[in-house]
This record gives C-alpha cells, structure tokens and sequence, in this order.
C-alpha cells in the first residue's frame, strides 16, 4: 500500500532536511581540519570545507524545497 502525497512536508521530511545539512557541513569541515593538522597549513582546508559543504548542503535544500512545491 502506498501512502498518499501528503501537501506539505512533514516533521520527519524537516528533520531529515536539518540533519542533511548538518552532515553536509560537518563532514567537509572536519575533513578539513585533518586535512590543516596533517599538513599545517592553518585554517586554509578548514575554510574550503566550510564553503563546499554549505554549497552542498544549499544546493541539496534547494531540490527538496523544489519537490515540496511542485
């Protein structure tokens, strides 16, 4: 049995979009930060994680925002 389209998200549709944008940051940043302590450039790695990951996870709300409004 399939559920029904529901016409607007539900609180587990916005949690799971907080928790992706969530791990969207953290993972790059902290990749990041291994990345300065290994190779001591200091807070170079950590700035690049910090934009791809708030690119990535802009860019992922951005599709399911445009799946709640169709």
């Amino acid at each position: 049995m399939k559920p029904t389209p529901s016409e607007s998200p539900t609180v587990a549709d916005m949690a799971g979009i907080g928790i992706y944008f969530a791990a969207c940051v953290l993972l790059p940043l902290l990749g990041g930060v291994a990345l300065d302590n290994v190779l001591h450039t200091a807070p170079v790695f950590v700035l690049i994680g910090l934009v791809v990951g708030l690119a990535a996870g802009a860019a992922g709300i951005w599709l399911k925002v445009r799946e709640f409004t169709k």
